[in-house]
């Protein structure tokens, strides 16, 4: 098996989610590639991965633009000294939260933009590496609003969907080549773009509430579903869409 099996790409890894699946992954002896638009988060990442023994590098990325991307994954390629063959689609944008008529054509492109093309641009940058070595691994991070509508979040679902029927089809075209891909789908966990946001602190008490396991995510719990699916032993699972929402979804979904 190629080298790039124990070198991943985390996308949005200067906090939250990516920076947890960052760290789990250093712990677990893959080196982390850190792609975040804010390179002093990424950096302050990088260097507590490298403190605890991992092997990281920070570098700056815009994931929604394609020179960007292509900048990015040179320099992780150069530094690593091979391709990553492991790859975390997490950076991602929620709101302003508007009704679909109030949404702007700049709103629409920048959700759209950091949320979907860049699942696309890391993913086809790195399939034809991922053939050649035989191996691949590709976890996208979407969302349970990926599974349903929600009001004032037309621009954030419409990406989320996609990111879910991107995964399936990456997952049906690519899977004989060695290579998996899967979505997980968090609820509310605790993050800056989950319920730190001061716009929807009304709506998630309310969703709380709907919620059987009565409290919410954490990212580390999050973070661990991505090491498995990113893992040697997730080899048959492809196409999944993973849903870890406390159950809000298999109850009564969100209203």
């Amino acid at each position: 098996m190629s080298d790039g099996a124990n070198m991943s790409l985390i996308t949005g890894a200067g906090q939250g989610i990516g920076k947890e699946t960052a760290k789990r992954l250093a712990r677990q002896g893959i080196s982390v590639g850190l792609l975040d638009i804010n390179l002093e988060n990424a950096k302050l990442v990088e260097e507590e991965i490298r403190n605890d023994g991992g092997s990281a590098i920070a570098v700056a990325c815009d994931v929604g633009s394609r020179k960007s991307v292509e900048n990015a994954l040179a320099l992780v390629e150069s530094h690593f000294g091979a391709t990553p063959l492991l790859l975390v689609n997490n950076a991602g944008v929620g709101g302003p939260f508007h009704r679909v008529d109030e949404v702007s054509d700049e709103e629409w492109e920048w959700i759209m933009n950091t949320n979907l093309r860049s699942v696309f641009l890391f993913t086809r940058y790195l399939l034809p590496k991922m053939k050649q070595a035989g191996y691949g691994r590709i976890v996208n991070i979407a969302s349970v609003q990926g599974q349903f509508g929600a009001s004032r979040s037309s621009t954030y679902v419409a990406s989320k969907h996609g990111m879910i029927g991107y995964t399936k089809a990456i997952a049906a075209e690519w899977g004989h080549e060695g290579i998996t891909c899967n979505a997980i789908c968090p609820g509310y966990v605790d993050t800056a773009m989950g319920i730190k946001s001061p716009e929807i602190t009304d709506y998630f008490r309310k969703v709380l509430e709907k919620t059987p396991v009565k409290r919410i995510g954490l990212p580390t719990e999050i973070a661990a579903m991505a090491a498995f699916l990113v893992g040697p032993e997730s080899g048959y699972i492809n196409g999944a869409t993973i849903t870890m929402d406390g159950g809000i979804t298999a109850h009564v979904g969100i209203t």
